[in-house]
């Protein structure tokens, strides 16, 4: 008997879902591996990478019959999780059901208020899921004992004590890909030049506070890494096993410890291992030596989140950069040949059309190989949610699946209203991605036909749902 199924909600990128990336979750993976270390036997469906209804993960649910099913999830995916724990429910009302992840890290009154879920793991999920497990299969412990847990108790909520975090990243166990569907997953459009692709989760957290963001928050501003010796066990792995060659680091900050980043290249490049890899990191992060060393090594691709195209934009989001830093680490990542992606926010509460201009005119002078432009998102628990809430900003908060590039705008600014800023977020799209000088480049940086490919079919997808925008606005 399969004691814990573990659910990854599905997700659609709407009209873009052709092109969307579809990854591993890594939080679940690593949970599920945890648990299986621990002597729990475990199975994990991804609805996501598989396409799944409801309907046919209530049948698989009801065919598994586990002791206990455990999903997570983040704002947008928050009504896919509930539904699937709704329908647990509806297979057997003795099926335990854990809910786990940010969003019911920072918004539990949304799901622990439901009859259908039993249990919130609040922040990280390993040993809280194992305590529990044990708590519910082997009635070994009582569950107020439990750190990290929420449960209703007399109608009301009832949270434990908090449950330090995992500062020795490398006692956990490796994600269970083996339990994955790995021939299922996909990089971005762009980026998806045919080769075998996954995500690796290297540290956890954000040293830094950006307003915008909860990730420091969760992490309470703590940043915790893998060691590069782990982290290359695990490509090996991949590499070896699963035939991987493309790899996204999916870290919020990959470059915190530049040594750590040189000597994993160092191992990429003396076991000769043909592999294509992304990271995200902050343009203050970098430098020529680490640039150098990242391109050696198969890095193709950086995600600078620029954010705004104003100085005194940085200072309101609270992130300490310069517009000079973003160009001279754009300039400078372009110079050893590795692409840059650059992504700008527009709905912050502050803005009017004055500021999205300074921030399209700059992200054309920045000339970016990939630029996106996305419509703010208020979490709860960030510092741009309380101010956006405070002057009535927000919509409606129970849709946040429904927004972004490729759906509604569920904000507005002091300025400007829904519709405004969706024209704003179209037109940036279109200024940005019709100008001749750039369609030239991209076509000259083209290096084979599965590239052409799949830049004509996401740059299609994407300037057509940008026209919409624009005109529908």
């Amino acid at each position: 008997m399969t004691d814990v199924l573990c659910v990854v909600p599905q997700y659609t990128y709407g009209s873009l879902k052709d092109i969307g990336p579809k990854c591993p979750n890594i939080g679940i993976a690593t949970i599920a591996a945890f648990l299986e270390q621990n002597g729990y036997k475990v199975q994990i469906l991804d609805a996501f990478a598989l396409e799944l209804t409801h309907e046919q993960v209530k049948d698989k649910i009801n065919s598994i019959r586990p002791a206990a099913v455990l999903t997570g999830s983040s704002a947008a995916t928050h009504r896919n999780a509930m539904k699937i724990l709704e329908n647990t429910k509806e297979v057997d009302k003795g099926i335990t059901t854990i809910y786990g992840g940010p969003h019911v890290t920072n918004s539990p009154q949304t799901a622990i208020t439901k009859d259908f879920v039993d249990y919130l793991v609040i922040n990280e999920g390993e040993i809280t899921a194992l305590e529990l497990l044990d708590c519910i299969t082997k009635n070994n412990r009582k569950k107020e004992e439990i750190k990290g847990i929420c449960y209703r108790e007399n109608g009301s909520m009832r949270f434990t004590e908090k449950r330090p975090f995992i500062m020795n990243l490398d006692i956990l166990p490796m994600p269970a890909y083996h339990l994955l569907p790995m021939d299922a997953y996909r990089a971005y459009g762009w980026l998806d030049v045919g080769r075998r692709f996954t995500t690796i989760v290297t540290s956890r957290g954000c040293p830094f506070k950006c307003s915008f963001c909860v990730s420091s928050k969760n992490n309470e501003n703590f940043w915790r890494q893998r060691s590069a010796a782990k982290v290359f066990e695990e490509i090996k792995l991949l590499y070896d096993k699963y035939s991987i060659r493309h790899i996204y680091f999916q870290d919020d900050e990959f470059c915190v410890n530049h040594k750590r980043v040189i000597d994993l290249c160092n191992m990429i490049v003396d076991n000769k291992m043909d592999i294509f890899w992304e990271c995200l990191t902050r343009v203050n992060h970098v430098d020529e030596e680490l640039i150098k060393n990242m391109a050696r090594a198969g890095c193709k691709s950086i995600l600078y989140g620029v954010e705004v195209g104003y100085e005194d934009g940085f200072k309101k989001i609270q992130k300490p950069i310069t517009l000079e830093m973003v160009e001279k680490a754009v300039r400078m990542t372009q110079k050893h040949k590795i692409m840059v992606k650059a992504t700008f926010i527009m709905g912050f509460p502050w803005e009017s059309e004055k500021e999205l201009r300074q921030t399209i005119r700059f992200a054309k002078k920045l000339d970016a190989d990939l630029t996106f432009f996305n419509t703010l998102t208020p979490y709860a628990g960030a510092d741009i949610y309380n101010e956006m809430k405070m002057n009535n900003l927000i919509i409606s908060e129970d849709d946040f699946e429904h927004q972004g590039t490729h759906a509604s705008t569920l904000i507005k600014t002091k300025y400007l209203s829904p519709k405004e800023i969706e024209y704003w977020v179209g037109r940036a799209y279109l200024s940005m991605y019709l100008r001749p000088k750039y369609l030239l480049r991209k076509l000259s940086q083209m290096r084979n036909f599965n590239e052409f490919k799949s830049n004509v079919k996401g740059g299609f997808e994407l300037l057509s749902l940008a026209m919409k925008k624009f005109i529908s606005s």
